[in-house]
């Protein structure tokens, strides 16, 4: 009977969506593991997670067992050494790469980003990315995130979209956080009194187009909050630095996050491109009202918890903070349409997805690709 082992990169990684799909993903499979509750033709199986020498080992899990190999933790290390040592094993990845010549494998490709906003990434990467996928969509059976993504790799790749499983993020992790509050009162926040934003200076993130729009609204005793990796005086309409208005706090943990989508006026969310839409479904989690981008990953993730707007035309996400500060009672039915929203998704569920895909291939190794 084959192992199953998880290709343990992530380890080794910053902590961004990626990563933590696969962290979390793995812990909710330990869980099923460890009760017992998995496809007939899965029990007994041994399960592996190979991460590279230097991986943290900061993941708890009772039936994945930990193994490390080999220096390293890019590429080189993920053609060679992860190749080698799980050869004659059933290779699960959950960051969107593995070894191309690996017989049997399940690899998660997150997006279509790099072919659709180009501009984002650097040259080599979008080649060396771009022969990943020709290669694995080939040769591996290949998952994604939504409906949405599935239909795009489908597309770019050609081929077969039935052939594509999804296996949906989800945001139980964040929903049971403690928050920060601590976070308000360094930021000279109140509550209520600031529209908040989580992003980074990739284009399709939109950022720019939300500062603009917030700017417009012109709403005296408003704030707009924008958490990540972002340095104000780099976006295309200007230096935002000295705005009273405007608050760059960096990156902040997922703690001060959910503090701060508790006491926000509204999450906007602007992106032109998504694979799915993890940071509104988050807010839902948090009681956080939501203004999402009218994109269909979004509206995929978001359903009918979320209100949106164009993220090409910037009155319309102006029309939209205005609605909610006007109107309470819409503030408190997104709220309550949120909370529903968010529970469609949890990683149990996602695990579940996970197990049929795996359980088919390990009865039928050669229908994998």
């Amino acid at each position: 009977m084959k192992s199953i082992s998880i290709n343990g990169r992530f380890l080794a990684q910053p902590l961004t969506g990626v990563q933590r799909f696969a962290r979390e993903l793995t812990q909710a499979l330990d869980t099923r593991i460890s009760n017992g509750d998995v496809p007939e033709n899965l029990r007994g199986v041994a399960w592996r997670l190979i991460a590279p020498d230097e991986a943290k080992a900061d993941i708890a899990l009772k039936s994945i067992r930990l193994e490390r190999v080999g220096s390293g933790h890019g590429h080189l290390w993920e053609q060679t050494t992860l190749a080698a040592k799980t050869w004659r094993d059933l290779l699960v990845g959950f960051g969107g790469s593995g070894p191309l010549l690996h017989p049997d494998q399940l690899t998660v490709i997150h997006d279509a980003t790099i072919f659709r906003h180009p501009e984002s990434f650097s040259r080599s990467y979008r080649l060396f990315h771009t022969l990943l996928g020709a290669v694995l969509t080939r040769t591996a059976r290949i998952a994604t995130v939504s409906q949405f993504s599935r239909q795009e790799l489908s597309s770019i790749f050609r081929v077969p979209g039935d052939g594509i499983a999804v296996i949906y993020n989800a945001t139980d992790h964040f929903a049971g956080l403690t928050p920060d509050d601590g976070i308000l009162e360094r930021l000279k926040l109140s509550g209520g009194d600031f529209f908040l934003l989580v992003g980074t200076l990739k284009p399709n993130k939109n950022i720019d187009f939300a500062i603009r729009a917030f700017e417009a609204l012109n709403a005296p005793g408003q704030k707009l909050v924008v958490v990540g990796g972002i340095h104000a005086n780099v976006f295309k309409g200007g230096d935002y630095s000295s705005r009273d208005n405007l608050i760059f706090p960096g990156r902040l943990s997922d703690a001060e996050v959910a503090a701060l989508e508790r006491h926000a006026t509204a999450f906007i969310f602007p992106s032109l491109y998504e694979g799915f839409g993890i940071p509104p479904l988050e807010a839902m989690s948090q009681g956080c009202p939501v203004l999402a981008s009218d994109i269909p990953p979004v509206r995929e993730a978001c359903g009918e918890g979320a209100l949106y707007f164009d993220p090409t035309k910037s009155e319309t996400l102006e029309r939209q903070m205005k609605a909610v500060l006007d109107d309470p009672g819409l503030r408190e039915r997104l709220v309550a349409g949120g909370f529903v929203n968010a529970a469609r998704f949890s990683w149990a569920k996602s695990a579940d997805a996970l197990l049929q895909v795996l359980a088919q291939m390990h009865s039928h190794p050669d229908r994998a690709a």
